[in-house]
């Protein structure tokens, strides 16, 4: 036995309404097509639900099934307006991680237009190492990523590439060794420090990261940008920076003459492709799709 929707909106439509004829009229078909729902209901449920001398009134099995429809039919009506809500984007949810050098140099204008294309969207936005934001992202902390692909991106990934970035390692004229360093980093490059913006578990370093970072004195793990130049201009160690950012900067100069000295890396969006994309990220692509185009 199954209850039919439009025999719940039929019969709901009747007690409301106080007749079958108003009940007719207001769901727009015949009277005979209303008694014809509430009998089949009656059938099925092998109970009267109405007494019907003079106004239709309900039976104690009439209201359990009154009852029953005030909440199917307001759940219906919930559904409805959440889903307008969602594409008009006043319940969808950006939840978007950037790392440092996105947000620094793009951050501010991106979110700037989406807030005032959608206002009624939440947001929740991190800034985070680009490693930890893949990590992140394939473990469903956020739902978008924006920042450096890695050489291998997980295979169910979806990337949007925006620009392609120059990492150069740089160290800057305050650093004690800046002059050695310079003239022969070959010699000196493992007497001083590497600050990184994050270490990767010794179980998920691949080999030519950890060459890598094995020809410096130390590694000092700091995620802030901000943070990382402030040492990095107090002298305290060389840095990877990106030569957009580079161009914005002073005092910094590039350790040139070494395989590890600058690398390539392609920036832009990534997200899972096995999840639907909410609307607020949607919009978001939209938007850097237009800004980098």
């Amino acid at each position: 036995m199954q209850i039919e929707r439009h025999e719940i909106r039929i019969f709901s439509a009747v007690v409301e309404e106080g007749g079958f004829s108003r009940a007719a009229e207001r769901l727009h078909i015949s009277q005979s097509a209303v008694s014809q729902a509430v009998a089949n209901l009656e059938h099925k449920l092998d109970t009267q639900l109405l007494q019907r001398k003079g106004r239709p009134r309900l039976t104690e099995a009439g209201k359990r099934l009154y009852s029953f429809a005030e909440n199917v039919i307001l759940e219906e009506q919930l559904a409805l307006a959440d889903i307008q809500s969602i594409r008009s984007g006043a319940l969808s949810t950006l939840n978007l991680a950037m790392n440092s050098l996105v947000n620094r140099l793009y951050g501010r204008e991106l979110l700037l237009e989406f807030c005032e294309r959608n206002p009624l969207t939440r947001l929740k936005l991190d800034v985070a190492p680009s490693r930890e934001i893949i990590y992140g992202v394939d473990e469903g902390r956020w739902e978008l990523g924006f920042g450096p692909f890695q050489a291998q991106m997980p295979g169910y990934f979806v990337s949007r590439h925006f620009f392609t970035e120059e990492r150069v390692l740089v160290v800057h004229e305050s650093h004690p060794l800046f002059e050695a360093v310079i003239e022969d980093p070959e010699t000196h490059l493992g007497s001083i420090t590497l600050l990184a913006s994050y270490l990767d578990d010794a179980s998920k370093r691949r080999g030519q990261e950890q060459r890598l970072r094995n020809q410096f004195a130390s590694v000092w793990e700091i995620s802030n940008l901000g943070l990382r130049l402030a040492l990095a201009e107090e002298g305290k160690g060389a840095a990877y920076l990106s030569n957009r950012l580079l161009e914005t900067l002073a005092g910094y100069h590039p350790i040139r003459g070494l395989e590890i000295s600058s690398f390539e890396r392609k920036v832009g969006l990534y997200y899972k492709d096995q999840r639907p994309l909410s609307e607020g990220a949607k919009r978001f692509i939209a938007i850097c799709e237009r800004h980098f185009d």
